[in-house]
Protein backbone atom coordinates (compact mmCIF):
# COMPACT_ATOMS: atom_id res chain seq x y z
CA UNK A 1 0.00 0.00 0.00
CA UNK A 2 1.24 3.24 -1.07
CA UNK A 3 1.73 6.02 1.59
CA UNK A 4 -0.55 8.96 1.43
CA UNK A 5 0.72 11.95 -1.00
CA UNK A 6 2.44 14.77 1.07
CA UNK A 7 0.54 17.74 1.51
CA UNK A 8 2.12 20.92 0.11
CA UNK A 9 2.81 23.75 1.75
CA UNK A 10 0.11 25.74 0.40
CA UNK A 11 -2.52 23.09 1.00
CA UNK A 12 -1.09 22.77 5.17
CA UNK A 13 -1.45 26.34 5.53
CA UNK A 14 -5.74 26.74 4.02
CA UNK A 15 -5.87 23.32 6.14
CA UNK A 16 -4.67 25.63 9.46
CA UNK A 17 -6.57 28.40 8.69
CA UNK A 18 -10.11 26.45 7.97
CA UNK A 19 -9.27 24.54 11.06
CA UNK A 20 -8.64 27.62 13.33
CA UNK A 21 -11.91 29.56 11.74
CA UNK A 22 -13.60 26.30 12.73
CA UNK A 23 -11.95 26.27 15.99
CA UNK A 24 -13.41 29.74 16.92
CA UNK A 25 -16.49 29.16 15.03
CA UNK A 26 -17.18 25.70 17.75
CA UNK A 27 -15.68 27.92 20.76
CA UNK A 28 -18.19 30.77 20.54
CA UNK A 29 -20.64 27.96 20.24
CA UNK A 30 -19.91 26.23 23.47
CA UNK A 31 -19.33 29.09 25.27
CA UNK A 32 -22.87 30.29 25.77
CA UNK A 33 -23.70 26.56 27.27
CA UNK A 34 -20.91 26.86 29.30
CA UNK A 35 -21.57 30.62 30.56
CA UNK A 36 -25.58 29.24 31.48
CA UNK A 37 -24.02 26.86 33.80
CA UNK A 38 -21.55 28.45 35.42
CA UNK A 39 -24.19 31.34 35.46
CA UNK A 40 -26.55 28.50 37.02
CA UNK A 41 -24.23 27.62 40.00
CA UNK A 42 -24.18 31.35 41.62
CA UNK A 43 -26.23 33.09 44.17
CA UNK A 44 -28.31 36.02 42.59
CA UNK A 45 -25.60 38.92 44.23
CA UNK A 46 -22.94 37.19 42.91
CA UNK A 47 -24.60 36.41 39.52
CA UNK A 48 -25.24 40.31 39.23
CA UNK A 49 -21.53 41.18 40.46
CA UNK A 50 -19.32 39.45 38.10
CA UNK A 51 -21.07 37.77 35.36
CA UNK A 52 -18.21 36.37 33.72
CA UNK A 53 -16.88 34.73 36.99
CA UNK A 54 -16.35 31.38 38.46
CA UNK A 55 -18.78 30.79 41.52
CA UNK A 56 -17.12 31.18 44.66
CA UNK A 57 -19.45 28.26 45.75
CA UNK A 58 -21.22 25.89 43.37
CA UNK A 59 -24.27 26.01 44.16
CA UNK A 60 -26.10 22.90 42.89
CA UNK A 61 -28.89 23.45 44.98
CA UNK A 62 -29.94 26.05 42.70
CA UNK A 63 -31.36 23.13 40.39
CA UNK A 64 -33.52 21.60 43.42
CA UNK A 65 -34.64 24.57 44.11
CA UNK A 66 -35.57 25.35 40.31
CA UNK A 67 -38.13 22.91 40.32
CA UNK A 68 -40.25 25.09 43.05
CA UNK A 69 -39.47 28.46 41.85
CA UNK A 70 -39.36 28.78 38.30
CA UNK A 71 -42.66 29.48 37.74
CA UNK A 72 -45.06 31.24 35.36
CA UNK A 73 -49.02 31.81 35.39
CA UNK A 74 -48.49 33.71 38.13
CA UNK A 75 -47.15 30.60 40.19
CA UNK A 76 -49.30 28.64 39.42
CA UNK A 77 -47.12 26.32 36.89
CA UNK A 78 -44.05 25.57 38.18
CA UNK A 79 -40.83 23.47 36.33
CA UNK A 80 -42.60 20.17 36.28
CA UNK A 81 -45.99 20.90 34.84
CA UNK A 82 -44.20 23.07 31.86
CA UNK A 83 -41.86 20.20 31.34
CA UNK A 84 -45.13 17.29 31.63
CA UNK A 85 -46.47 19.97 28.48
CA UNK A 86 -43.88 19.66 26.41
CA UNK A 87 -43.22 16.11 26.50
CA UNK A 88 -47.14 15.77 25.44
CA UNK A 89 -46.96 18.12 22.70
CA UNK A 90 -43.69 16.78 21.51
CA UNK A 91 -44.29 13.17 21.43
CA UNK A 92 -48.23 14.10 20.15
CA UNK A 93 -46.98 16.68 17.71
CA UNK A 94 -43.99 14.83 16.19
CA UNK A 95 -46.41 11.43 15.52
CA UNK A 96 -49.09 14.06 13.92
CA UNK A 97 -46.57 15.98 11.93
CA UNK A 98 -44.09 13.02 10.74
CA UNK A 99 -47.65 10.63 10.13
CA UNK A 100 -49.45 13.17 7.65
CA UNK A 101 -46.25 14.30 5.99
CA UNK A 102 -45.23 10.54 5.50
CA UNK A 103 -49.09 9.29 3.81
CA UNK A 104 -49.18 12.76 1.94
CA UNK A 105 -45.54 12.14 0.17
CA UNK A 106 -46.58 8.20 -0.22
CA UNK A 107 -49.71 9.44 -2.45
CA UNK A 108 -48.22 12.09 -4.58
CA UNK A 109 -44.91 10.22 -5.04
CA UNK A 110 -46.18 6.75 -6.14
CA UNK A 111 -49.40 7.57 -7.00
CA UNK A 112 -50.84 8.89 -10.67
CA UNK A 113 -53.96 11.47 -10.64
CA UNK A 114 -54.03 14.59 -12.21
CA UNK A 115 -53.21 17.31 -9.78
CA UNK A 116 -50.08 15.42 -8.54
CA UNK A 117 -47.45 17.98 -10.14
CA UNK A 118 -49.89 20.61 -8.53
CA UNK A 119 -50.09 19.94 -4.94
CA UNK A 120 -46.18 19.40 -5.36
CA UNK A 121 -45.55 22.56 -6.54
CA UNK A 122 -47.86 23.89 -3.91
CA UNK A 123 -45.58 22.22 -0.89
CA UNK A 124 -42.81 23.92 -2.35
CA UNK A 125 -44.49 27.21 -2.42
CA UNK A 126 -46.16 27.20 1.02
CA UNK A 127 -42.20 26.42 2.29
CA UNK A 128 -40.56 29.97 0.76
CA UNK A 129 -43.89 32.20 2.23
CA UNK A 130 -42.46 34.02 5.13
CA UNK A 131 -44.34 33.08 8.52
CA UNK A 132 -45.07 36.86 9.31
CA UNK A 133 -47.04 36.73 5.97
CA UNK A 134 -49.50 33.84 7.12
CA UNK A 135 -49.25 34.72 10.76
CA UNK A 136 -52.31 37.15 10.94
CA UNK A 137 -54.88 35.08 9.11
CA UNK A 138 -53.53 31.67 10.78
CA UNK A 139 -53.99 33.23 13.99
CA UNK A 140 -57.43 34.40 13.38
CA UNK A 141 -58.77 31.19 11.78
CA UNK A 142 -57.63 29.23 14.45
CA UNK A 143 -59.41 31.32 16.86
CA UNK A 144 -62.31 30.98 14.71
CA UNK A 145 -62.70 27.38 14.62
CA UNK A 146 -61.68 27.04 18.39
CA UNK A 147 -58.48 25.39 18.31
CA UNK A 148 -56.91 26.82 20.77
CA UNK A 149 -56.48 23.93 23.21
CA UNK A 150 -54.39 20.75 23.88
CA UNK A 151 -56.08 18.85 20.76
CA UNK A 152 -56.45 21.04 18.53
CA UNK A 153 -53.04 22.76 18.57
CA UNK A 154 -52.13 19.70 16.98
CA UNK A 155 -53.86 20.39 13.72
CA UNK A 156 -51.48 23.05 13.12
CA UNK A 157 -48.82 20.97 12.97
CA UNK A 158 -50.30 18.12 10.43
CA UNK A 159 -50.14 20.32 7.59
CA UNK A 160 -48.56 17.36 5.37
CA UNK A 161 -46.79 19.85 3.08
CA UNK A 162 -43.09 21.24 5.02
CA UNK A 163 -39.64 19.93 5.04
CA UNK A 164 -40.74 16.50 6.15
CA UNK A 165 -42.74 16.28 3.26
CA UNK A 166 -40.00 16.83 1.18
CA UNK A 167 -37.32 14.70 2.66
CA UNK A 168 -40.18 12.04 2.17
CA UNK A 169 -41.41 12.77 -0.98
CA UNK A 170 -37.64 12.09 -1.83
CA UNK A 171 -36.92 8.98 -0.35
CA UNK A 172 -40.58 7.38 -1.74
CA UNK A 173 -39.34 8.23 -5.25
CA UNK A 174 -36.54 6.13 -5.06
CA UNK A 175 -38.50 3.18 -3.75
CA UNK A 176 -39.60 0.45 -6.15
CA UNK A 177 -43.34 0.67 -6.20
CA UNK A 178 -42.96 -3.35 -6.73
CA UNK A 179 -42.78 -3.87 -3.11
CA UNK A 180 -46.37 -2.79 -2.82
CA UNK A 181 -47.48 -4.20 -6.37
CA UNK A 182 -46.43 -7.48 -5.04
CA UNK A 183 -48.82 -6.79 -2.14
CA UNK A 184 -51.88 -5.80 -4.42
CA UNK A 185 -51.17 -9.65 -6.05
CA UNK A 186 -51.68 -11.11 -2.71
CA UNK A 187 -54.98 -9.12 -1.88
CA UNK A 188 -53.65 -6.41 0.03
CA UNK A 189 -55.37 -2.77 -0.42
CA UNK A 190 -53.76 0.14 -0.72
CA UNK A 191 -53.40 1.34 3.10
CA UNK A 192 -52.50 -1.93 4.09
CA UNK A 193 -49.76 -2.13 1.34
CA UNK A 194 -48.84 1.49 1.97
CA UNK A 195 -48.53 0.25 6.28
CA UNK A 196 -47.00 -3.27 5.93
CA UNK A 197 -44.83 -3.13 2.60
CA UNK A 198 -43.93 0.22 1.79
CA UNK A 199 -43.12 2.20 5.15
CA UNK A 200 -40.94 0.33 6.56
CA UNK A 201 -38.67 0.81 3.74
CA UNK A 202 -38.94 4.08 4.74
CA UNK A 203 -37.99 3.24 8.18
CA UNK A 204 -34.38 5.17 8.43
CA UNK A 205 -36.32 8.56 6.27
CA UNK A 206 -38.93 8.40 8.83
CA UNK A 207 -36.78 8.31 12.01
CA UNK A 208 -34.84 11.03 10.86
CA UNK A 209 -37.47 13.68 10.32
CA UNK A 210 -38.89 12.11 13.32
CA UNK A 211 -35.81 13.51 15.22
CA UNK A 212 -35.50 16.84 13.19
CA UNK A 213 -39.48 17.54 14.66
CA UNK A 214 -39.27 16.53 18.33
CA UNK A 215 -36.32 18.71 18.32
CA UNK A 216 -38.25 21.84 16.64
CA UNK A 217 -41.26 21.17 18.25
CA UNK A 218 -39.65 20.59 21.59
CA UNK A 219 -37.71 24.44 20.95
CA UNK A 220 -41.19 25.73 19.72
CA UNK A 221 -42.71 28.81 21.86
CA UNK A 222 -44.45 30.94 19.36
CA UNK A 223 -47.13 28.31 18.94
CA UNK A 224 -47.92 27.64 22.61
CA UNK A 225 -47.88 31.76 23.11
CA UNK A 226 -50.27 32.64 20.69
CA UNK A 227 -52.75 29.42 21.20
CA UNK A 228 -52.15 27.44 24.21
CA UNK A 229 -50.98 30.05 26.81
CA UNK A 230 -53.14 27.90 29.41
CA UNK A 231 -50.78 24.73 29.06
CA UNK A 232 -47.49 26.52 28.34
CA UNK A 233 -44.40 24.34 27.51
CA UNK A 234 -40.94 24.49 28.85
CA UNK A 235 -39.54 26.68 25.86
CA UNK A 236 -42.81 29.32 26.51
CA UNK A 237 -41.96 29.22 29.91
CA UNK A 238 -38.08 30.91 29.81
CA UNK A 239 -39.63 33.13 27.32
CA UNK A 240 -42.55 34.65 29.77
CA UNK A 241 -40.21 34.10 32.78
CA UNK A 242 -37.36 36.76 31.38
CA UNK A 243 -40.36 38.87 29.71
CA UNK A 244 -42.68 39.07 32.60
CA UNK A 245 -40.28 39.39 35.49
CA UNK A 246 -37.31 41.04 33.36
CA UNK A 247 -36.35 43.70 36.44
CA UNK A 248 -36.17 41.15 39.03
CA UNK A 249 -35.24 37.66 37.80
CA UNK A 250 -33.21 35.46 39.12
CA UNK A 251 -30.89 34.51 36.95
CA UNK A 252 -29.99 31.42 38.15
CA UNK A 253 -32.77 29.78 38.54
CA UNK A 254 -33.30 31.10 35.24
CA UNK A 255 -30.21 29.41 33.93
CA UNK A 256 -30.83 26.14 35.84
CA UNK A 257 -33.94 25.87 34.19
CA UNK A 258 -32.64 26.35 30.53
CA UNK A 259 -29.80 24.03 31.66
CA UNK A 260 -32.25 21.60 32.37
CA UNK A 261 -34.71 22.53 28.76
CA UNK A 262 -31.14 21.73 26.82
CA UNK A 263 -30.80 18.02 29.03
CA UNK A 264 -33.47 16.06 27.16
CA UNK A 265 -32.52 17.29 23.55
CA UNK A 266 -29.17 17.40 23.56
CA UNK A 267 -29.42 12.99 24.80
CA UNK A 268 -31.80 12.90 21.61
CA UNK A 269 -29.17 14.86 19.27
CA UNK A 270 -26.37 12.53 20.56
CA UNK A 271 -27.73 9.61 20.48
CA UNK A 272 -29.50 9.61 17.31
CA UNK A 273 -26.53 12.15 15.25
CA UNK A 274 -25.61 9.79 12.88
CA UNK A 275 -29.06 9.06 11.74
CA UNK A 276 -29.78 13.08 10.97
CA UNK A 277 -26.06 12.89 9.45
CA UNK A 278 -27.19 10.19 6.87
CA UNK A 279 -28.65 12.22 3.68
CA UNK A 280 -28.29 8.96 1.20
CA UNK A 281 -30.19 5.59 2.29
CA UNK A 282 -30.83 2.30 -0.46
CA UNK A 283 -34.26 0.57 -1.08
CA UNK A 284 -34.58 -3.30 -0.81
CA UNK A 285 -34.04 -3.96 -4.29
CA UNK A 286 -30.37 -4.99 -5.58
CA UNK A 287 -29.34 -5.37 -9.38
Amino acid sequence: MSAPAKKTKTERIVLSIVFACFFVYSIGMLFPFFWAVISSLKTTDEYMEKVFALPREWLFSNYIAAFSEFTVSGGQINLIGMLINSLWLTFAGTLVAVLVSTMTAYVIAKYEFRLRGFLYKVAIFTMIIPIVGSLPAMYRLVYTVGLNNPVGILTLYAGGFGFNFIIMHGYFRSVSMSYAEAGFVDGASDFKAFLLLMLPQARPAILAVSILSCIGIWNDYMTPLLYLKSAPTLALGLYQFQVVTQFRVNFPIYFCAVVLSIIPILAVFIVFQKTIMENTVAGGLKG
